[in-house]
């Protein structure tokens, strides 16, 4: 909870409800408590979810129907050619969001100019609502041919489907994802009807729940692309949730990175069930238009961030070849970790960070959460140490040393595949989870520094409160660059620009706050792929259209190791975010400061070389530690929302802003 006028910030962190709004509740509660403060005195609430995230990556979303154009049934059985490993002879394909069996063929057509070449009749229409009556779906997405060109017939039938089916969500393509690729665009919509039904119900229960209780101020959404929304603007396109936690962390790193003078960041957001990755560049978040999640191509506009199913929930497993895994699965939150005495029978990485006595069992999460040494030994004990032969200690080591084998292979795609020097970066460690294990990281990967924020357990959560309200679309535009008319151009973005007008409007932005910035899709001509590249504002209409080449066969230079300045470049898509811009806070220098190396409060028996033998290492709080304060590792810091540890090889020194920078080689 953050006071913007007076700069005061007050912190705490509930465990989950499995779901349910009930924990958002209570924390709210519990920082009025602390601030003694009625809850009429909140301006606001902006909430950061990962219902739709762990929906998408357990696969237990919606009962949905696609609906799409007739022969063409198989639009997501077919897909791209995009395979993992192309020449694998037994590879298996992802399932579809939405089986055959539950795509519904309407017989109408639009032709790629936008003419009818088949009409979709009333009788038509009518088979398919009886039918779709039948079926009771929990969500229908409507994919037609080329209705990016004529929205027409894709308007009609969901029309004739929300006055009939008044309780089932509805989800277009034209309002989804207009842009030409027929797999991407039904995909996409797919994912929309998917996630849609779940997180739909449960912003409900959340509006009505902050009602029960007295919040009487907007509610905000994070969404995928580091901008807030109104619960209106998410029922249309839930899909644009599925990053919303994420998010909230690299709107933060970004924010921190340009107050600390450290622009070039790979941000490490580690929780219980998954561990996100992103790259600041220049001190600027990547934005994507086109993501892979979970074996899924989505056409969104996207933070650029890499999600896998490793967090300190984590279960590991030995396979009948006697290989050890960890992951996907989690324990989540009921039961969790074994270590939480809540019924837990499986080994998770924070059992093996128990075990290896990184968490002490009297001093986690301020004492909210008891910690069952005996029960986090036990585990990891029969499940994965006498499999493999190994003692508990090296049991433990070895689950945490897959989980940051995983971990680092997907900062090195996000980063170094696509032509990024880690070198150059520091790798900034938050959520529960992210600062227990970056030091083991920062050993393999290569990066100058680790970075552990003042308030890492919340950083996400603070950085959804650094974030603008934003609005995104795009439009199919296909014309080449050196033969195109900037009339026809600006005529496409200043239809657009009205839209997005309109939306900031119904959201109270002020025009003086608003602000717009304009992309295109470019690509040279042949390409398949395209480029997303930043534009100018237009200076009376005209645009420089020299400067988008240059900054298009720099980026493909960048991305590709090649470029052709001589060959010709063709717009796509062309793409325009309105931004409306909040009162947010900022970060701060701390006011004291000290010197040398601070006094532990205590000292703690650990495991975290090779050979499992225990050694004592000093125990810090966070609350003790002052810029200008240095450690040597083997160190422990502790703090109310996350652990911090030191490898023997590291040294840290604390900044002016309080972030903690740990290095290798004592030279911190």
């Amino acid at each position: 909870m953050v006071d913007v006028a007076a700069g005061q910030t007050v912190i705490d962190k509930v465990p989950s409800s499995g779901g349910s709004a009930d924990a958002i509740i209570q924390g709210i509660q519990r920082l009025l408590e602390r601030t003694a403060r009625p809850i009429g005195d909140l301006a606001g609430f902006i909430h950061g979810s990962t219902i739709a995230t762990n929906a998408w990556l357990t696969r237990q979303g919606a009962n949905a129907v696609l609906l799409v154009t007739k022969g063409f049934r198989d639009v997501l059985e077919i897909g791209t050619q995009r395979r993992e490993h192309n020449y694998a002879l037994t590879a298996q394909r992802a399932p579809a969001l939405i089986p055959r069996s539950r795509v519904i063929e309407v017989a109408e057509r639009i032709g790629a100019f936008g003419e009818v070449v088949e009409s979709l009749t009333d009788a038509e229409i009518d088979r398919v609502v009886d039918l779709l009556a039948e079926l009771r779906p929990e969500a229908i997405a409507i994919s037609l041919l080329f209705s990016f060109k004529n929205d027409n017939h894709e308007k009609r039938l969901a029309a004739a489907l929300r006055q009939r089916l008044t309780r089932t969500r509805i989800y277009t393509s034209v309002s989804i994802n207009p842009e030409l690729g027929e797999y991407l665009r039904a995909n996409t919509t797919a994912a929309a009807a998917y996630v849609g039904p779940e997180l739909d119900t449960y912003i409900e229960s959340l509006a009505i729940k902050l009602k029960d209780v007295g919040f009487a101020s907007p509610l905000m959404l994070m969404r995928s692309d580091g901008g807030v929304a109104t619960p209106e603007a998410i029922a249309e396109n839930p899909a644009t949730m599925l990053l919303s936690g994420p998010s909230g962390g690299v709107i933060a790193a970004a924010a921190l990175g340009k107050a600390i003078g450290v622009p070039d960041l790979v941000t490490f957001d580690m929780g219980g069930t998954s561990a996100d990755f992103s790259l600041i560049v220049g001190g600027e978040p990547r934005l994507s238009s086109e993501r892979v999640i979970k074996d899924q191509v989505l056409r969104l506009p996207m933070l650029d961030i890499e999600t896998i199913s490793s967090g300190g929930g984590s279960i590991a497993t030995v396979d009948h070849a006697g290989a050890l895994h960890v992951g996907p699965l989690s324990a989540g939150s009921r039961p969790g970790p074994a270590c939480y005495g809540k019924g837990g029978k499986q080994a998770t990485l924070t059992d093996a960070a128990v075990v290896l006595g990184i968490l002490d069992p009297s001093d986690f999460a301020s004492g909210d959460i008891a910690l069952d040494p005996k029960a986090a030994y036990d585990v990891v004990q029969s499940n994965i140490a006498v499999p493999l032969g190994l003692s508990v200690e090296d049991a433990a080591s070895g689950m945490i040393a897959v989980a940051c084998s995983q971990m680092r292979q997907a900062i090195r795609a996000l980063s170094i595949e696509r032509g990024h020097d880690l070198r150059t970066f520091s790798l900034l460690a938050f959520g529960g989870a992210g600062s227990i294990f970056a030091s083991f990281m920062e050993r393999d990967l290569g990066v100058r520094q680790v970075l552990i924020p003042p308030t890492p357990g919340v950083f996400a959560a603070l950085g959804i409160l650094l974030a603008d309200i934003r609005h995104n679309t795009q439009m199919p535009f296909s014309a080449g660059l050196r033969d195109l008319d900037p009339q026809a151009m600006s005529d496409r973005y200043a239809e657009m620009r009205g839209r997005l007008d309109a939306a900031l409007a119904r959201d109270g932005v002020e025009p003086p706050r608003r602000a717009f910035n304009y992309h295109a899709d470019l690509r040279y001509q042949g390409q398949f792929h395209v480029i997303t590249i930043a534009l100018d504002a237009p200076d009376n209409g005209a645009w420089d259209l020299a400067a988008v080449a240059e900054r298009f066969h720099a980026r493909h230079q960048q991305a590709y190791g090649h470029s052709d300045p001589d060959s010709a470049i063709e717009i796509v898509n062309l793409r325009l975010e309105a931004v409306g811009s909040v009162d947010k806070p900022s970060f701060r220098p701390v006011a004291t400061r000290a010197s040398g190396e601070p006094r532990p409060w205590s000292t703690r028996n650990i495991v975290v070389e090779k050979g499992g033998q225990r050694r004592s290492c000093p125990v810090f709080r966070r609350a003790d530690l002052w810029p200008g304060h240095r450690l040597r590792g083997p160190a422990i810091v502790t703090q109310s929302d996350t652990t911090i540890l030191l490898l023997p090889e590291q040294s840290a020194h604390i900044d002016d802003y309080g972030v903690i920078h740990i290095t290798s080689g004592g030279n911190a």
